[in-house]
């Protein structure tokens, strides 16, 4: 049940419609362990800006793929979490995700 508290965000979907639960969870770096269900059993990936700064297209599928892969399992459906252009000032405070 998505009302249950496993995720950081829910949003009830309308299956007449067509339109699937929004089952939201943070972050790029990993699935967040705010909940028993989940301690111990999620990765933690590295910084996104590294991996980006390695310029290997194939090193970045594969970490997409694989977090994906893992948020999927989980039953999450949409990641949350800052993901472009968060670095462009140092001060930021969120620069590792």
């Amino acid at each position: 049940d998505i009302r249950d508290g496993y995720y950081v965000g829910n949003l009830l979907g309308a299956p007449a419609k067509g339109l699937p639960a929004f089952k939201m969870h943070d972050a790029g770096q990993g699935f967040r362990t705010h909940d028993p269900r989940v301690v111990g059993t999620v990765t933690s990936w590295p910084c996104a800006l590294a991996l980006a700064s390695t310029w290997d297209h194939s090193s970045v599928t594969a970490f997409a793929n694989a977090a994906a892969a893992e948020f999927r399992a989980k039953g999450a459906n949409v990641i949350l979490g800052p993901g472009l252009n968060v670095h462009r000032v140092a001060r930021g405070g969120r620069n590792a995700e």
